[in-house]
């Protein structure tokens, strides 16, 4: 009984082996590695600064707003407030840069955002963060971690 158990764990090692060869020769390891590490890398990307605005209410940003963002912050106009109209949604959001700073080698801004939604007016005042990758990222004073 020994034998057949032995035997058969020796038959299951060689081909593990053989598939991780396989595997090792065929890239598709490298390929898997980027993968799995990716998330990693981009996972701050999922807090793109402006996406906190609007959360509680109907005022939340699109896409379209998101981008807007990301332009107005790397601008680094601070002179004057920079005001759109998502005409999709018919909300107006405007963008007042306050002050730049550093975290660690990290460059951020703090601006004040207003978003206008019929006569419902809500302000905000948020931090960002350019992450390595080049994107702004909605940080909070206390807990800036890349």
């Amino acid at each position: 009984m020994k034998d057949v158990i032995f035997r058969f764990l020796m038959v299951l090692c060689q081909r593990w082996e053989c598939t991780l060869n396989r595997i090792m020769r065929s890239g598709f390891y490298s390929a898997l590695s980027m993968l799995l590490f990716l998330p990693v890398a981009h996972a701050s990307l999922d807090l793109l600064a402006g996406v906190e605005a609007g959360i509680e209410t109907d005022t939340a940003m699109s896409t379209i707003d998101l981008d807007k963002t990301q332009e107005i912050l790397s601008s680094n106009d601070f002179d004057s407030a920079h005001a759109w109209v998502n005409y999709n949604t018919g909300i107006q959001y405007q963008i007042q840069l306050l002050r730049s700073y550093s975290y660690g080698h990290y460059p951020c801004l703090a601006y004040q955002l207003k978003i206008k939604n019929g006569d419902e007016l809500q302000e905000k005042s948020l931090d960002a963060c350019q992450h390595r990758s080049g994107k702004w990222i909605s940080v909070t004073p206390s807990s800036m971690a890349f």
